[in-house]
């Protein structure tokens, strides 16, 4: 199916909306809440080569961090580079103001369980087994002062995803 919006993204996008109404009734201070969320959107990846088979990307995905100490898990669906329906659920890590002369510029790391690389492209992402392999994605981001953020993920030698995301 080479739709915009899948069966399950509408799904996640219902449910991401009453998380979102949810959290924005029960908000205070973000200063008093030992969590934040993110909903994140990439409308697009870049790959580094060119393959006459690859599909349009799109993911959806929604994030909890810690204003502790900055962990984060979280969970994103997606469509692969080959138009299978895919899934990602990870933990990570931010680093927020690494940057003296760019305040606004972050990094993050996350590591955990990719799922949906089925034949036959089962061997595109490495130590792949029944469709499950391991991932880390590195970001680099900038956050606007809006609770808006742009984020890339780097998606190890196969190429690069741009995020829009939406704090909470």
């Amino acid at each position: 199916m080479d739709a915009f919006i899948r069966p399950w993204q509408f799904v996640f996008c219902a449910l991401l909306g009453l998380t979102g109404s949810a959290m924005a009734q029960t908000a205070t201070d973000s200063a008093d809440q030992p969590h934040r969320w993110r909903i994140e959107f990439s409308p697009h990846t870049t790959h580094y080569s060119y393959n006459p088979e690859h599909r349009p990307v799109h993911l959806l995905g929604l994030e909890r961090e810690s204003t502790a100490d900055n962990s984060f898990y979280g969970l994103a669906l997606f469509t692969n580079s080959f138009g299978q329906d895919s899934g990602y659920v990870y933990l990570g890590k931010s680093y927020y103001g690494v940057f003296d002369s760019y305040p606004k510029v972050y990094l993050k790391w996350s590591a955990g369980i990719l799922y949906g690389y089925k034949p036959p492209y089962e061997n595109k992402v490495p130590l792949n087994h029944n469709g499950f392999s391991p991932a880390i994605v590195p970001a680099v981001g900038w956050k606007f002062d809006s609770g808006w953020h742009a984020q890339v993920d780097m998606l190890g030698t196969a190429g690069l995803t741009y995020s829009i995301v939406k704090e909470f």
